[in-house]
C-alpha cells in the first residue's frame, strides 16, 4: 500500500477556462486535432490525464495506491498570473478539488491554490479553501524561497498555516514578480530555453535554494504547527551537502558544522530514481522521505520502481511509501 503526496490535477471547468483564454497559458488545438498547452515556457500536448478521473482511479487501484494528495499543476503559472486572472481560476481548481475529495474521501486529499500576487487575497482564499471546503493547506511555488527575505513575504500565510495546523507543499514554479513584462499577455510561447539536461539543472537548483533557506534560516521558527514538505528530493541540495559541511569547517574550525543545526524538512520523490532516493534517504533520514509520482507529467509506476529498486531496508521503503505520509494526514485530520 503507497500515498502519493505528488499528484497533480486540472478540474474539467479550470480546462474549458484555459480554452477560451486568448493569452497564455492556454489550451487549443493543433491542425491535426490534437490539442497543445500554451504554457509560459513551451508547448506540450495536453493529456487528458489531467481531467479524466475515472481512469486514473483505476490505475491509483491497480498499483496499490491507498490515498493522493492533488495539488494545482504549479507550472503553469495560474497562481503568478495577474489577481484578475488567477483569483477566478484558483477558485475553480478549490472548488472541484474540494468537491473530488468529498466524493472520494478514502482516496483524494486536496491543497489549495492561491492567488501569490496578493497576500491578502491568498491568505483569504487559503481560509475559504480549509475551512469551508475541507482542504488540508496550499501549494506554493518554490520561487518564493529562494532567501529568507522573499519567504518573509507569505509569513500571512504561514500565519494561517501555523492557527490551523495546515500543510504546505513546495512545487516548482515562479514568483509573480518574476513573470517577464508582456508575458502575462503575451500571445505566443516563448520555446523552451537550452537542453532537458539544462532545465532540468536549473529546476533541481531552484528547488535546492529553497531547501537552503528552510534548512538554514530560522523562517519556519514561528511555525512549528505547520507542516511542509519540497518536491524532487530536495533538488541538488543533498549533491551539496557535503561540501557546506566541508566548506564550514574550513571557516569556523572552531564550531559545530553548520550542516548540524539544519532543520528537519520532508522531501518528496517525485521524478527521480532509486541512486537519488538512496541519497535523500542519507541527507534527510528515511522518516522524511515521501512517494511523490507528478502524475501526470510523471510516470507514477517509475517512482513506485524507484522506491522499490533503491539499496534501503525494507523498513525504509515502508516508511517512504505509507508510514511517513500517514503520519501528516492523520496529523491534520485530529
Amino acid at each position: 500500500m503507497a500515498i502519493d503526496m505528488h499528484a497533480h490535477f486540472l478540474p474539467p471547468a479550470l480546462a474549458d477556462n484555459l480554452r477560451t483564454r486568448e493569452f497564455l497559458p492556454r489550451i487549443e488545438s493543433g491542425q491535426d486535432g490534437q490539442e497543445v498547452f500554451y504554457r509560459p515556457f513551451g508547448t506540450t500536448p495536453f493529456d487528458p490525464s489531467y481531467v479524466d478521473i475515472e481512469p486514473r482511479i483505476d490505475e491509483l487501484k491497480r498499483l496499490g495506491i491507498t490515498t493522493q494528495l492533488l495539488s494545482l499543476p504549479g507550472l503553469i503559472g495560474i497562481d503568478s498570473l495577474p489577481l484578475a486572472d488567477s483569483l477566478p481560476m484558483v477558485r475553480i481548481f478549490n472548488d472541484s478539488v474540494s468537491g473530488l475529495c468529498k466524493r472520494y474521501p478514502d482516496l483524494f486529499v486536496g491543497l489549495a491554490g492561491l492567488p501569490m500576487i496578493d497576500i491578502d487575497k491568498a491568505g483569504e482564499e487559503l481560509r475559504r479553501g480549509v475551512e469551508e471546503l475541507g482542504l488540508i493547506g496550499a501549494i506554493l511555488p518554490i520561487n518564493c524561497f529562494v532567501n529568507r527575505a522573499e519567504a518573509e513575504k507569505l509569513a500571512p500565510l504561514f500565519q494561517i498555516g501555523q492557527e490551523l495546523k495546515l500543510h504546505f507543499f513546495l512545487h516548482p514554479g515562479r514568483r509573480p514578480d518574476e513573470v517577464m513584462p508582456g508575458l502575462r499577455e503575451a500571445k505566443t510561447v516563448v520555446p523552451w530555453a537550452g537542453s532537458v539536461p539544462t532545465r532540468s539543472l536549473k529546476v533541481q537548483t531552484d528547488i535546492a535554494r529553497a531547501a537552503v533557506t528552510l534548512l538554514y534560516s530560522k523562517f519556519l521558527d514561528d511555525y512549528p504547527d505547520v507542516t511542509l514538505h519540497m518536491s524532487n528530493l530536495g533538488g541538488t541540495y543533498p549533491m551539496v551537502v557535503e561540501r557546506i559541511d566541508h566548506l564550514s569547517r574550513v571557516r569556523s574550525p572552531d564550531k559545530p558544522p553548520v550542516t548540524e543545526q539544519a532543520r528537519e524538512i520532508y522531501v518528496d520523490c517525485g521524478s527521480l530514481g532509486p541512486r537519488a532516493v538512496e541519497m535523500a534517504v542519507d541527507v534527510f533520514g528515511a522518516d522524511h522521505v515521501l512517494l511523490g509520482s507528478d502524475t501526470p507529467t510523471f510516470v507514477t509506476e517509475w517512482s513506485l520502481a524507484a522506491i522499490r529498486d533503491a539499496e534501503i531496508s525494507e523498513a525504509q521503503r515502508k516508511q517512504i511509501l505509507e508510514t511517513n505520509a500517514l503520519k501528516l494526514l492523520r496529523r491534520r485530520a485530529t
